[in-house]
């Protein structure tokens, strides 16, 4: 019996039990918590509402918490929710694990969730992303609801200690061939020869861990906290990653390294609005125009704050506060 089948059938099982109103389930499939847990860690203070985190759903208990939960909060796409007959009393929430509108995703790049037409909520931070994030989750856009990011809050809050270190992050990419690309389009030796005091980390997607040899002396950050990181690192370079909008979250300037602009912007998986239009910093199109930002920086403060107000809106601290409020 195929597994999706047998859970459907489980969770019917379960859904003989009695609705807990008062359950909350966090439903971790990012390898990160980020506003999940942030929203988590705030139900847990502010309210007496229960809340059970699941972070391994590879156990019976995980089927019986989703069947009798009052609301489930998930961070991630979890497939097997299609088949599962929620009680016309629970909330199904989608909590994204990124913020903004930069790629497209989803069912804006032709891979829709099957699980969305469970979704009773999506929350996004701000009014202006609203649309992109209907058409990423394939949902209504009066499902989804524009209440700020908990993330983004935490990010502002950062107490940065900047030192001379540069961090590469470069987005996800399908093909494997691809990824060897972009790793190769960053010429490691110039940049030690350019910049030789300061100290270059990469950061690949988590399912790329492992997977490429680095030179001796550039440190793999792939499995560091995003916050640690962020809190020390004096500048982001990226192509495309979603990362760039955590860095202008907090303040840390970016550079977009983009030599293949045009044709990634005209791929399926391109950007819903033109990163041009408005960029968190400056964007390069080769190594060398990369290495003169790096070495000699422009200020692009002004730049940074108007992007972080399009994706993540205010950053007041009362994302979760106004999730919470509006949800519970």
């Amino acid at each position: 019996m195929p597994m999706k089948r047998l859970l459907a059938i489980l969770f019917a099982l379960c859904r003989v039990l009695p609705l807990q109103r008062r359950k909350v389930v966090l439903l971790r499939r990012f390898p990160q918590w980020g506003s999940l847990g942030l929203v988590g860690d705030y139900l847990a203070e502010h309210t007496d509402l229960r809340v059970v985190r699941i972070e391994n759903w590879r156990r019976l208990s995980t089927i019986f918490h989703l069947a009798t939960a009052g609301t489930v909060l998930l961070n991630d796409g979890f497939s097997p929710l299609a088949g599962f007959r929620f009680s016309k009393r629970a909330r199904v929430i989608q909590l994204w694990h990124a913020d903004g509108a930069l790629k497209r995703w989803g069912a804006a790049a032709g891979e829709p969730f099957p699980e969305a037409c469970r979704y009773t909520h999506v929350v996004c931070a701000t009014e202006a992303i609203a649309p992109h994030w209907a058409a990423a989750f394939g949902v209504d856009e009066s499902c989804v609801l524009p209440l700020g990011s908990p993330t983004g809050d935490a990010l502002r809050a950062l107490p940065r200690v900047p030192e001379p270190q540069v961090l590469y992050a470069p987005s996800f990419r399908e093909d494997d061939e691809d990824s060897a690309q972009v790793l190769a389009q960053f010429d490691f030796k110039a940049f030690r020869e350019r910049l030789p005091d300061a100290k270059l980390l990469v950061r690949l997607h988590p399912k790329l861990c492992g997977r490429y040899v680095l030179p001796d002396w550039v440190v793999d950050a792939t499995q560091d906290d995003l916050f640690e990181l962020l809190a020390r690192v004096s500048c982001v370079v990226t192509d495309y990653s979603s990362i760039m909008v955590s860095a202008a979250g907090a303040d840390v300037p970016v550079v977009i390294f983009a030599p293949d602009y045009d044709a990634y912007m005209a791929s399926e998986r391109g950007f819903f609005t033109d990163l041009r239009a408005l960029p968190p910093g400056a964007v390069v199109h080769d190594f060398a125009a990369l290495l003169d930002e790096l070495a000699a920086p422009g200020d692009y403060a002004e730049t940074r704050r108007a992007f972080v107000g399009h994706h993540l809106g205010a950053c007041d601290g009362g994302a979760c506060g106004r999730v919470v409020a509006e949800l519970f």
